[in-house]
């Protein structure tokens, strides 16, 4: 499924960003856009602030002005439900570990986040079930915890899908998988900005997963440095 009319605006804009914890400058000036239909890989050391990155993104944490947009939104300004509106309209999450509810199946783990963003429950269950075959979760009735690795990862994939995000951000998705379902999680995940139309920003360890991105960059001294993609 390509997506039509791909807007080229930035879906994600962050300009100067600076962020301390305490006297440590994690973030000291970083600065990127991101189009619809593009990814974007970040790399760098435990404890360069690729983590905090993420969380300002998500309006977790607030930088001290108006330093981050998605979807043309400031997160700093967001707060309560309006936040919780903002992220369950434009923004996917993909975890290390999935994140999902052990105890419910597949199905029921994606339905989930369109019955919580108040989608009726038949829509959300039929939606569900097809992106579930789109990322090739098909035919199990057990439990999520009862999967593979890589089968919760593509769960994580179709539930971050559900609500037709604008953007879509992954920690560490293929730091749990063995290196086959490292490589077939990571073909699907940097297959969605073009056949969706959406944003991805992966932060990862990982250069093999990185060098898929449309554009690499290290974080390190509180800076992103472009790094060569190789194709």
């Amino acid at each position: 499924m390509i997506h039509p009319n791909v807007d080229s605006r930035p879906i994600l804009r962050i300009k100067d960003l600076r962020y301390r914890i305490r006297e440590r400058r994690l973030l000291d000036g970083v600065t990127l856009d991101l189009a619809p239909g593009e990814s974007v890989a970040v790399t760098g050391p435990s404890g360069s602030g690729k983590s905090t990155l993420l969380s300002l993104i998500l309006g977790l944490i607030t930088s001290d002005k108006e330093q981050v947009w998605v979807a043309g939104s400031d997160m700093a300004t967001l707060h309560g439900k309006r936040l919780a509106r903002h992220r369950a309209q434009h923004l996917g999450m993909v975890f290390q570990f999935g994140e999902l509810l052990p105890e419910l199946t597949p199905l029921e783990n994606v339905a989930l986040a369109g019955l919580l963003a108040g989608e009726p429950g038949r829509t959300a269950h039929e939606r569900a079930a097809g992106l579930l075959r789109e990322v090739g979760v098909t035919g199990t009735t057990a439990t999520t915890g009862e999967l593979s690795g890589g089968e919760r990862q593509r769960t994580a994939l179709a539930r971050a899908l559900m609500n037709k995000p604008s953007l879509i951000l992954a920690d560490e998705p293929t730091g749990s998988l063995d290196a086959a379902a490292r490589s077939a999680v990571a073909d699907l995940l940097f297959s969605l900005p073009q056949r969706w139309g959406c944003g991805l920003l992966v932060v990862t360890h990982d250069p093999s997963v990185a060098a898929r991105a449309d554009r690499h960059f290290s974080l390190s001294e509180g800076l992103l440095h472009a790094e060569r993609v190789t194709t």
